[in-house]
């Protein structure tokens, strides 16, 4: 078989699958939850990012495939390198055959040509059947979540919702306010609802939105008069409220709206589109601004008495001559669906343009806009890389020291492990390590010098010996310093791509599911078991995975990054149980993040350190009782604990200079090594997400008490 004529097979067969994964990538996201945005409904999931983002979240999605073929196309050729190598073992000398006939000298009618067509045309099919389908779609749903695909629209006009958005990019007067105001000059000001009019008829304020309380003063003053107002309604005293009520509530939604549509379409109609966002130039955004700007329609037209089409805003507005709760239903709800609309369309422009809004004044209305729409502090991912950073320093320091401080009393237990530094200590002389070594550790109070060669009897006494082991344990200390640093930083390593594999595939669980309206807000009265265990073994699996790519970088490392495909195949034959066992902490893990990112909004920061504290010791006593229970140690040492030096002697400096350690068992050491920087990494992981949480940065909205009435009624309907 011609190796290059098959690499080209093989190539032709990745190729393959990456232009299914790119069929399916595309073709599949036409469908995504903005459909109740009808300006959007008609666009595909791949406008609704920028160009980058889409082409990274495809190279995510084709992976899988290409993963998926590379595992079966090597798993076949190593079944059939053993089974020729078990039929070699058989046969003695030539078998007669041949490279190929000599009509097919490349052997291309051969079966081996055919395998790599046949294995992507597997995956293909495997992939697509219902049965396993449910695998493709989960990974295809992170690729665009990886995307932003639709994670960065929902986000830009979750904010541009922000109760604060109009009061400080307020513009100046737009035609539809002023068109409105024009129609209410006429009626009488009793008329018009007295909190609404001043608003109206100028430029800067809004009255205040219903529901939402005015600002609180910071100082004692008035941060006591809250607390008073708070006590005299719990005690059922009657408060005034201020919010808007009938004609002034429809008043107030017009006005916002037609000024969030006066504020947002400059930008995004006409020609100065271009201006504030040149990279677009796909024909499907221009059509949604084309659509925009036929809904608003234009001031002064006059529509005829024939006319089936839909009224446009400025049809509503001069429509508007009677001042009833009526007329102003119908032209809120116009209002409401164009502002709708043109947040909409400024999102998805934003979004495709890079994030960014180009050529704006720096004190200009837009300008506020624009940091509106990119305001958004991710909690979360901020508080995971800080608090796994910060969790892989202390744990690389502390390691380093775990290992040293035990190998330092490990090889007192052994002085074997020390003979070469001793040995150098007594100049090198023959059998001057085993004399010493019998008389420092097993001293006879006599002077046996007279019983040793000539050539000894100088150097081998008690004090001789004492002085040699005390240096050569200095020595020893030096020379393992290397050996302690590589053993430190390969444990870690693993651990770390354990941690953030985990931990960062739970965010991203989550994020999905919120997306897909699927993670709803709970209780503690009722916990989403079914929830939380579903969406912690995808994450458990990430851990699992990058917990044996640590391992084979460590053996990579060993070989001087020389590695045969016997040793990879050892490594897992020797720790494969390890890695399989190691899915029960990895899924205490996910579940500890859930539920600390789920209710550190509803839990002030001693609750949620409880939390993270009790999280931790199920998860050591996870990694004590499965993980190590497939591991092989030897018996513990035998030496006194830092401990009992410390209670013999009553001084801590004695302690110190003994180089006791605590921990004389090879378990205890592993448990401690294998566990600190996970445990590390949960309490500051709670610690850094309620220290970090502001107003305004929560992932979740709303409060959390016990006696919501739909909370649960909802996850309950959720987990059925």
């Amino acid at each position: 078989m011609n190796n290059l004529i098959y690499a080209g097979v093989i190539l032709f067969g990745a190729i393959t699958l990456v232009i299914e994964a790119r069929r399916n990538y595309s073709v599949s996201a036409k469908h995504h939850p903005f459909a109740f945005y009808g300006i959007l409904e008609h666009l595909e999931a791949r406008h609704l990012c920028s160009p980058r983002e889409w082409n990274f979240g495809f190279y995510v999605y084709s992976l899988l495939y290409l993963i998926s073929y590379a595992v079966l196309l090597s798993s076949t050729e190593l079944v059939e390198l053993i089974y020729k190598s078990s039929a070699a073992a058989n046969l003695v000398g030539a078998t007669g055959t041949t490279l190929g006939p000599e009509s097919d000298p490349f052997d291309l009618s051969g079966t081996d040509y055919g395998k790599p067509l046949f294995i992507s045309a597997f995956i293909i099919a495997f992939y697509s059947v219902g049965a396993t389908r449910n695998i493709e779609l989960h990974i295809r749903t992170l690729a665009h979540r990886l995307a932003g695909v639709p994670r960065g629209v929902y986000q830009v006009l979750d904010r541009l919702q922000d109760p604060d958005f109009l009061s400080e990019t307020t513009p100046p007067t737009g035609p539809l306010m002023a068109s409105f105001r024009e129609k209410l000059k006429p009626l009488k000001a009793e008329e018009i609802a007295p909190k609404s009019i001043s608003d109206l008829m100028t430029v800067t304020t809004l009255p205040l939105e219903p529901g939402r309380p005015a600002k609180i003063s910071t100082g004692t003053k008035g941060l006591l008069a809250s607390l008073l107002s708070n006590a005299q309604t719990r005690l059922g005293r009657e408060v005034e409220d201020n919010r808007p009520k009938g004609k002034e509530q429809y008043l107030f939604d017009i006005c916002k709206a037609l000024r969030v549509i006066d504020l947002l379409r400059p930008a995004i109609i006409g020609g100065q589109r271009a201006t504030h966002f040149p990279l677009l130039g796909m024909k499907e955004l221009g059509d949604i601004s084309a659509t925009l700007d036929d809904s608003i329609g234009k001031p002064g037209n006059k529509r005829k008495p024939n006319d089936d089409s839909p009224k446009t805003l400025h049809d509503e507005i001069d429509d508007f001559k009677k001042y009833d709760e009526a007329s102003l239903e119908r032209l809120r709800e116009k209002a409401i669906e164009v502002a709708n609309s043109a947040r909409a369309v400024f999102a998805v422009y934003f979004i495709c343009n890079s994030r960014t809004v180009l050529n704006v004044d720096r004190q200009s209305a837009l300008q506020k806009v624009r940091a509106f729409a990119d305001r958004g502090y991710k909690v979360e991912q901020n508080s995971f890389a800080g608090s796994l950073f910060f969790a892989a320093v202390i744990a690389t320091f502390a390691g380093f020291f775990v290992h040293q401080s035990f190998k330092l009393q490990e090889v007192q237990t052994y002085p074997n492990l020390m003979a070469e530094q001793i040995y150098d200590r007594l100049g090198r002389t023959d059998n001057s390590y085993i004399a010493c070594r019998d008389i420092y550790y097993v001293p006879t109070g006599e002077d046996s010098s007279d019983e040793l060669p000539d050539d000894l009897i100088n150097v081998v006494t008690e004090k001789g010996c004492q002085a040699a082991f005390e240096s050569g344990l200095a020595d020893y200390r030096k020379d393992s310093k290397t050996q302690m640093m590589e053993w430190t930083f390969f444990d870690n390593l693993a651990l770390l791509l354990m941690v953030a594999a985990v931990v960062q595939m739970s965010i991203f669980e989550k994020d999905v599911q919120m997306d897909q309206n699927a993670w709803r807000r709970w209780t503690m009265k009722r916990v989403p078991y079914v929830r939380l265990l579903t969406g912690a073994i995808l994450p458990a699996l990430a851990g699992v995975f990058a917990l044996s790519i640590g391992f084979i970088l460590r053996l990579f490392w060993n070989a001087d990054f020389d590695v045969t495909t016997s040793q990879i195949e050892f490594l897992f034959v020797e720790n494969w149980q390890y890695f399989v066992a190691y899915f029960v902490p990895c899924f205490v893990l996910s579940i500890s993040v859930f539920v600390i990112i789920d209710k550190h909004d509803d839990w002030a920061l001693p609750a949620t350190l409880s939390l993270a504290v009790l999280t931790s010791v199920i998860y050591v006593f996870s990694v004590w009782l499965v993980p190590m229970a497939t591991l092989r140690f030897l018996p513990p040492i035998e030496v006194d604990s830092f401990w009992m030096v410390w209670w013999n002697t009553g001084s801590l400096g004695t302690a110190l200079n003994h180089d006791a350690f605590w921990l004389t068992s090879y378990v205890a050491r592993d448990l401690l090594i294998l566990t600190q920087l996970p445990v590390l990494f949960l309490i500051l992981f709670a610690f850094f997400v309620e220290f970090s949480e502001t107003s305004g940065t929560r992932l979740n909205t709303g409060k959390d008490s016990d006696d919501t009435n739909d909370s649960g009624d909802n996850d309950e309907e959720t987990e059925e």
